[in-house]
């Protein structure tokens, strides 16, 4: 029986990860008591010895929040969880290592059910992936979205956008999309297969430019999508079908010692006209407090820390390069002439953990 290709590659991961872990299991129990039993517990019960705001997952009881397969876990480990007290562990321990906890943790939980062949998904492997189509509903009270975009990370996280008028509406994190809209056009809603876990303005965000200090919207009409050095969305910002500059985004997860976010990288370029673009900046809001800047980036940069409703801890950093700019109700305003760059970068971690 000829076994499709992405199954193979599916299997393949889950058997070498299966050996590697075979391999050296005191060695990957010794890793997991060393990072992980203070907060998930020694037996993976979810009772470690540090104190949390919300109980850790019990791997016993099936509690994994973005998949159970080797693979999936190994993308948590490394990646962590946006909005949590869990960081990464890409830079402090080895593919291997991370690989053999991966295949630990996999044995703390009950049996995986058998993968079926109907139940094939995308996978992303070492390069974003781009899907358009139908996606469904965010939540209670929000519509479907019938131009929808999903960019799948290489670290398990999946950046969700309208692109009828590009704007970011949600982060997932876990497996990628299952696709049942092969032959239906786009009639059949994709299913994203990751757990949201960033709503982006409660899921109804404005428009993210526009002119006159931001009272006057534009849309931004997409104009092409690229992965080949990172997923990367191509627009333009029309006002009454004129353009008014073009737009480079690139998504990205970003890092920190305090937790991990993301990045919305721009690069801007002038039409025809001279215009002045205006950008939230996040770093003006209503309850932000300006933090200390550690970066080294070339350009303008503002930090600041909101303190949210649900009593957590939001981290905000804007940087630029600009020749002409202001910053006043909540807007950042470039001034440019036709043809004239700008790269603008904004960076958000949802929930920050103090670093000792």
């Amino acid at each position: 029986m000829r076994v499709p290709r992405s199954l193979s590659a599916l299997l393949a991961a889950t058997f070498c990860a299966s050996v590697l872990g075979a391999q050296d299991p005191e060695r990957a129990q010794k890793l997991f008591v060393t990072n992980c039993a203070s907060c998930h517990g020694e037996t993976g019960d979810g009772k470690g010895t540090t104190e949390l705001d919300r109980p850790a997952r019990s791997f016993q009881d099936g509690g994994f929040s973005f998949g159970n397969t080797p693979e999936a876990l190994f993308k948590t480990i490394s990646t962590g969880i946006p909005g949590s007290p869990m960081a990464g562990f890409d830079g402090s321990l080895s593919e291997e290592e991370r690989r053999l906890l991966a295949d630990y943790v996999v044995t703390l939980g009950p049996p995986i059910e058998e993968v079926k062949e109907e139940d094939m998904i995308l996978t992303v492997k070492d390069r974003p992936l781009v899907v358009r189509g139908l996606l469904p509903s965010l939540g209670e009270g929000l519509e479907q979205t019938p131009r929808g975009l999903l960019i799948g990370d290489p670290s398990g996280i999946t950046f969700e956008y309208r692109v009828d008028d590009v704007r970011l509406l949600a982060l997932r994190q876990g497996g990628f999309v299952k696709r049942s809209d092969w032959t239906g056009r786009g009639g059949t809603p994709l299913e994203p297969l990751g757990k949201v876990v960033q709503l982006l303005d409660g899921g109804k965000p404005e428009a993210t430019f526009g002119l006159n200090g931001g009272r006057l919207p534009l849309e931004a009409r997409l104009s092409g999508t690229s992965v080949k050095d990172g997923a990367l969305l191509s627009y333009h910002l029309l006002l009454a079908g004129r353009e008014v500059a073009h737009v480079e985004e690139r998504p990205s997860i970003w890092k920190e010692a305090m937790g991990t976010g993301f990045s919305r990288s721009f690069e801007l370029t002038c039409g025809a006209r001279p215009c002045h673009l205006a950008l939230k900046d996040p770093t003006q809001a209503p309850a932000a407090e300006l933090a200390a800047d550690s970066s080294r980036f070339q350009g303008e940069s503002f930090v600041a820390t909101e303190q949210r409703s649900d009593g957590t801890t939001s981290w905000h950093s804007l940087q630029f390069r600009a020749q002409r700019w202001s910053r006043k109700d909540g807007v950042l305003i470039v001034d440019l002439q036709p043809g004239e760059q700008v790269q603008v970068l904004l960076v958000t971690i949802p929930s920050v953990v103090e670093v000792q």
